[in-house]
C-alpha cells in the first residue's frame, strides 16, 4: 500500500462521516512526494535531527466547507482525546491574516505498518505516525491556494514589500466578510420564508445541507401550517447541535425534510403532536441514531 493509498482510505472514511450530516463540503487527500519531504527536511532539518520535532503532515486531508459555522461543527467533532495537536488561529483586530483550523491525529493502527514500509529509510526517523486535517471555508481555500504558491513558496519575492503583503491579506479579510454576509443572507431568507408559509425553503435556508427529498410530506406541511409555535421553535433551534448529532452517532438516517424536522423535534422542540406523525419505521431509525 502506498502513501497515497493510505490517504485515499482515510479520505473515504472521513467522507462517509461528514455525509451523515449533509454538510456541503469538498474533501481532498494527498501524500507528500519524496521531493517535497526532502525539501521540508532541508528547510527544518536541524530541528528534526535534534529530536525537537518530527514531520506530521506526510499525509494530509483538507475539508473545504461552504459556511464558517460548518467549521465550528467539524471543530466540535474533532475535539476528542485522540487529537495529538490542534491549532486554530485567533482573530487579530490589528492585522489581516488567514484563519485556519489544523488537526493532527494518529494514524489508525491498521495503516501504520504499511505507512512505515512506504517511507525511505533515510527520512523515516524524522517522520511520526500521524496525519493532518486542515479545515477551511471555500473562499479562504481559494485564497490559501494563491498565497501558498505565490508567496509562501517564494518568500524572498516579498521581502521589503510589507504593504503588498498586507494588501494580499486584506483580500482574505474581504472574502471572510463575504462569507459571513452569505450566512446572514440565508438566515434572513429562512425567516422571510417562514413568514410567507414556505416551509420547504425555510428548512433549506435554515439548515443549509444536502437533502435527500424535495419537500415535506403533506401531513407534516399541514401540521406546520396549523402550528405556528412549532415553526417558530424550529427557526430558533440550534443548527450546530443538530449537525453535530448527525455526525457523532454511529447510525445514520436519510436526510429528508421530514426526518430533519423530526430529529430537531426530538432534540429541542419536543412537540408531542409532531412526534405522533412519525411512522414506526422513522421512529425506529431516529431511535437507533440517538442511541448509537
Amino acid at each position: 500500500m502506498t502513501l497515497q493509498d493510505i490517504a485515499d482510505n482515510l479520505r473515504q472514511d472521513l467522507a462517509s462521516r461528514i455525509e451523515r450530516s449533509g454538510i456541503m463540503y469538498r474533501l481532498f487527500g494527498r501524500a507528500k512526494t519524496m521531493a517535497s519531504i526532502q525539501h521540508k527536511i532541508s528547510i527544518k532539518g536541524d530541528s528534526y535531527k535534534s529530536g525537537k520535532g518530527k514531520i506530521n503532515d506526510i499525509i494530509g486531508l483538507r475539508i473545504v466547507v461552504y459556511f464558517p459555522d460548518d467549521v465550528d461543527v467539524l471543530a466540535m467533532y474533532f475535539d476528542d482525546s485522540s487529537v495529538v495537536k490542534r491549532h486554530i488561529d485567533t482573530p487579530d483586530t490589528d492585522t489581516f491574516r488567514p484563519q485556519c483550523l489544523n488537526i493532527t491525529k494518529p494514524l489508525p493502527e491498521n495503516f501504520i505498518e504499511d505507512f512505515r514500509a512506504a517511507l525511505p529509510t533515510d527520512v523515516a526517523p524524522y517522520i511520526d505516525n500521524t496525519y493532518e486535517i486542515q479545515i477551511r471555508t471555500v473562499f479562504s481555500e481559494g485564497w490559501h491556494e494563491v498565497e501558498h504558491d505565490l508567496r509562501y513558496k517564494c518568500k524572498e519575492d516579498w521581502e521589503g514589500y510589507d504593504q503588498h503583503g498586507r494588501t494580499l491579506n486584506g483580500i482574505l479579510a474581504t472574502l471572510e466578510t463575504s462569507e459571513w454576509a452569505l450566512r446572514s443572507l440565508f438566515h434572513q431568507m429562512a425567516h422571510t420564508n417562514m413568514a410567507h408559509g414556505n416551509y420547504r425553503a425555510m428548512l433549506r435556508n435554515k439548515m443549509r445541507i444536502r437533502l435527500k427529498s424535495t419537500d415535506f410530506s403533506p401531513a407534516i406541511y399541514d401540521y406546520l401550517k396549523s402550528h405556528p409555535s412549532t415553526v417558530e421553535a424550529f427557526i430558533n433551534s440550534d443548527r450546530l447541535v443538530v449537525l453535530f448529532s448527525l455526525m457523532m452517532h454511529e447510525e445514520a438516517i436519510p436526510l429528508t425534510y421530514d426526518n430533519i424536522l423530526f430529529l430537531i423535534n426530538r432534540i429541542d422542540i419536543c412537540d408531542e403532536g409532531l412526534s405522533d406523525l412519525e411512522s414506526p419505521e422513522v421512529a425506529a431509525s431516529i431511535n437507533r441514531l440517538l442511541e448509537s
